[in-house]
């Protein structure tokens, strides 16, 4: 057995730091900004696929934008981010019975190692996989296979926990099983749609998968 965390939504809320980044970016380019509703759907496909989703469909300032956003995000990431209530006692406990944990994001590398030295220092992660942008972000299921690998346990014995279809759609790619956390970004019902196979409403409820 072995579990894979998703960080956005998942162990760490991260929404407003996003959206005041992005925002912020958004304004000097003289673009309508966005509201926290509307970021918990623009997230979950990577950095690059969020700056689409907040800006018109083809413009031609895209690169210039997401360049800024991955800068002013650079600078203030941990400004109002903090992990979910729970969730670093689950993951001290799920340490304290051997049990191998990873995370697995779409966030760019370089915030992902940067928040979990800062967030997560206490936690033995046998891997941290952010977004290198080389085409295999989640829900492609090179990453989660890879830290399957590097556990030493078959797919099948793997749980991949996470707040959105994306990390769901994931989870099925790898042969995996796919957990929902109910106080992400995203809904249950999305959850459940996309093959969520059980529902947690606390990171307590995990320790009922053992």
């Amino acid at each position: 057995m072995g579990f894979i965390f998703d960080l956005d939504g998942t162990l760490l809320n991260s929404l407003d730091d996003l959206k005041n980044s992005l925002n912020t970016v958004l304004k000097k380019y003289n673009l309508p900004e966005h509201t926290s509703k509307d970021y918990k759907q623009f997230v979950g496909n990577g950095m690059k696929v969020l700056v689409d989703r907040a800006i018109p469909e083809n413009h031609p300032q895209r690169d210039a934008i997401l360049k800024d956003f991955l800068n002013e995000y650079g600078q203030r990431y941990y400004e109002n981010s903090r992990p979910y209530p729970g969730v670093v006692e689950m993951l001290k406990t799920l340490n304290e019975r051997k049990i191998p944990i990873s995370i697995c994001t779409n966030k760019k590398q370089e915030y992902t190692d940067e928040i979990v030295k800062r967030f997560f220092g206490e936690i033995n992660f046998i891997d941290v996989i952010g977004d290198q942008f080389d085409g295999l972000h989640k829900p492609n299921p090179f990453c989660p296979l890879k830290i399957a690998d590097k556990m030493r346990i078959d797919p099948k014995d793997m749980y991949f926990v996470g707040d959105s279809d994306v990390d769901m759609n994931t989870a099925l790619n790898a042969k995996m099983k796919p957990i929902g956390v109910s106080w992400g970004f995203r809904s249950i019902k999305e959850l459940k749609d996309a093959g969520a196979v059980f529902i947690i409403n606390t990171p307590s409820d995990l320790y009922k998968l053992f």
